[in-house]
């Protein structure tokens, strides 16, 4: 039986990396994500500011729309395209998302039929910055690396 080639998406808002694993006890390895950056953020703003009413003991919120998640939206957009286009190019069968909860919340919805088909595990957690090697201690319950 061939091995299935299995790519590990790990993603936050800002940061993406692809690691691969191309069967049981083959290890994993960096992939290039080369022209795969989050997009910058527009505007800063943590929360809506607040306003007093010219008139009254009314205060109001001041409605901005939420910059930092419409960044994560287009980075999602933007990974979930080029997944698509690997997967096209046979590029890998499998994929696990492992990226922080928010993120894989977005993902999810960015996720086209394609790709959504391709997927075998998500992992809610956010290990971006952790070293390949220590990513397999990660995964056991999920697949074997």
């Amino acid at each position: 039986m061939k091995p299935h080639k299995t790519w590990i998406v790990l993603a936050d808002s800002k940061h993406v990396r692809i690691a691969v694993n191309d069967g049981p006890g083959k290890g994993i390895y960096g992939h290039s994500t080369e022209g795969l950056e989050a997009p910058p953020v527009t505007e800063l703003s943590d929360a809506p500011g607040m306003t007093t009413a010219p008139v009254g003991p009314n205060r109001g919120n001041i409605s901005d729309p939420d910059f930092k998640g419409l960044a994560a939206a287009a980075f999602a957009d933007d990974i979930v395209a080029c997944l698509e286009a690997a997967l096209d190019q046979g590029e890998f069968e499998r994929l696990v998302l492992v990226a922080s909860p928010a993120m894989l919340g977005i993902l999810r919805k960015a996720l086209t039929p394609k790709v959504k088909s391709a997927l075998r595990a998500e992992v809610p957690k956010d290990l971006t910055h952790i070293p390949l090697t220590e990513l397999p201690d990660h995964l056991t319950e999920i697949m074997l690396v």
